[in-house]
């Protein structure tokens, strides 16, 4: 009865963040399933295809999903046909943890894990394109699981090229395992097949523009380093503040440096990625168990892309999971630490957004402090991620 009991669960969790994205209108947390389908119907109207033809923010993969979300929903609307199909992405990826119910209680904890720290995200947790890639995700954890470490580079190397967080998953696998070269290939490989499907479908020199799209960003309000200039604000310093980006759909700090910050930031983060890859391959070397390097390699990789990102958007903080998700299914020891911060993570996240989150806007004292000991609690949970790495290069 296990895996019923786990649909039945996974059904559950869908139906409270749909009830609480209902019961934050102020704030619309499904609002960007909306967008996406704007940009469908602007493809279907003849204009140029988002991600091929024409610049976008995204890969031209998460179009497809987005419009299959606008058929499942037909006329009762592309929101309707996006929760529909998160949730049976969901379904499936986490049955396929659980190997459709032949796995024991180790995977069973996995997948309940992650369905709750689903419902204390909140709305985002199925509200957002990276939901789409999150699922690719949980399909190679699962290979991985089982040994099958090209298909598992493929499913991460797909989930890139849908949102491109699930990166991290890829550097973990590659630094931890021997088959480097074939690992390798997988993902060349699996890129060149998108690759030609994209120009097949009428790409250009736009196919690769998701890659600079987010130069031109500013410090958006909830990234960790855009706090220093929400207390700016908040303490009244000349120039710090908060404003709406029109032309980004978001909002960001203004102030001394915030650009400059800005732009650094992205160096930042490359760098920081390039220290993990450093700690991971010294790890390796020192014989570490290659599934538990993976998932500290892939747990402090993932808090890289947020910590150091310019882009602070919540359902970054969805990216967690995964890596949680995998140190209780490889049976990493002393994994709880990382456990309960991840949760206090997500759901200061969900405090933060949809619920507190015009009082951020607004300056309020219990959404800066919100805003403040989530990041807080970012930083820490990078730091211990970073110190258990190192002892394994030791």
């Amino acid at each position: 009865m296990r895996l019923p009991l786990l649909w039945v669960a996974t059904v559950l969790v869908h139906g409270w963040l749909i009830l609480e994205a209902n019961l934050n209108p102020q704030t619309a947390p499904f609002n960007d399933v909306n967008l996406y389908g704007i940009w469908v119907d602007q493809t279907q109207q003849g204009h140029q295809i988002l991600g091929l033809s024409a610049p976008w923010v995204y890969p031209f993969l998460a179009l497809g999903f987005m419009s299959l979300a606008k058929i499942i929903g037909s006329s009762a609307g592309i929101l309707t046909g996006w929760l529909l199909l998160i949730c049976l992405l969901n379904l499936i990826g986490l049955s396929a943890i659980v190997d459709w119910g032949q796995e024991g209680k180790k995977a069973f904890r996995a997948a309940s894990f992650y369905l709750a720290f689903m419902a204390l995200l909140g709305p985002v947790a199925i509200g957002r394109i990276d939901s789409a890639a999150t699922f690719f995700a949980l399909l190679g954890l699962v290979q991985l699981y089982r040994d099958r470490l090209r298909l598992a580079m493929a499913f991460f190397t797909l989930g890139a090229w849908i949102k491109i967080w699930p990166v991290a998953a890829a550097l973990a696998l590659f630094t931890s395992f021997n088959s480097k070269m074939k690992i390798v290939i997988s993902s060349i490989v699996t890129a060149l097949v998108v690759l030609v499907v994209g120009f097949a479908l009428g790409g250009n020199e736009n196919i690769l523009s998701f890659v600079t799209m987010q130069s031109s960003r500013g410090l958006q309000v909830e990234s960790v380093a855009a706090t220093f200039w929400v207390w700016g604000a908040k303490v009244g310093l000349p120039g710090a503040g908060i404003y709406f980006d029109n032309q980004l759909v978001t909002n960001q700090v203004s102030g001394a440096f915030s650009g400059e910050t800005a732009s650094l930031l992205g160096i930042v983060m490359v760098a920081a990625l390039a220290i993990t890859a450093a700690l991971a391959y010294r790890a390796f070397k020192a014989g570490a168990d290659s599934k538990h390097l993976f998932a500290v390699v892939f747990l402090t990789a993932t808090l890289d892309l947020i910590v150091f990102n310019k882009v602070g958007s919540p359902q970054f903080e969805g990216w967690l999971a995964v890596p949680l998700m995998a140190g209780v299914l490889l049976g990493l020891s002393r994994w709880r630490m990382p456990l309960i911060l991840g949760g206090l993570i997500a759901l200061l996240t969900n405090l933060l957004y949809p619920i507190f989150y015009m009082d951020l806007m607004m300056l309020g004292s219990l959404g800066v402090w919100i805003l403040t000991i989530r990041n807080l609690t970012l930083v820490g949970l990078l730091v211990w991620a970073n110190l258990r790495l190192s002892k394994l290069a030791r």
